[in-house]
């Protein structure tokens, strides 16, 4: 079955990622050394993204754990956190996208093996300093 699906929803991992990192930036909300939050927008379809990467830091080993997160966000949400002042309240991105979706996690743990997959439910903000 051919999908008409852009390849930065399509259903395996990889090329997503690489689609999603291949985006135009529109805003960064949040420009810290371990916690970022960008809006970005497909350059082949559209779609915007809210991107978080988040890192805690590994004073005893310098593995530190780092989660970057992708979720899919309409035209409506881009605007309303364009607005919010999510640098002061990081909970404000969780009320304006606070319903299941679909979403792409890669989550680099400490001492692990790295795990990149798209999940469905309530998309959060992984731990960070």
């Amino acid at each position: 079955m051919i999908s008409d699906r852009c390849i930065c929803l399509g259903d395996d991992c990889i090329a997503p990622k690489e689609a999603i990192r291949a985006t135009r930036y529109i805003a960064r909300l949040v420009d810290e050394s371990h916690f970022g939050v960008s809006i970005e927008q497909c350059v082949r379809c559209g779609q915007h993204f809210l991107t978080l990467f988040c890192e805690q830091v590994d004073w005893a080993d310098s593995d530190d754990p780092q989660v970057w997160v992708a979720v899919p966000v309409s035209a409506d949400e881009v605007e309303k956190l364009r607005t919010a002042d999510v640098a002061a309240d990081e909970n404000a991105i969780l009320k304006i996208i606070a319903n299941d979706r679909r979403f792409l996690l890669h989550d680099m743990p400490k001492g692990a093996p790295d795990r990149l997959a798209w999940m469905t439910r309530r998309p959060f903000i992984p731990g960070h300093d």
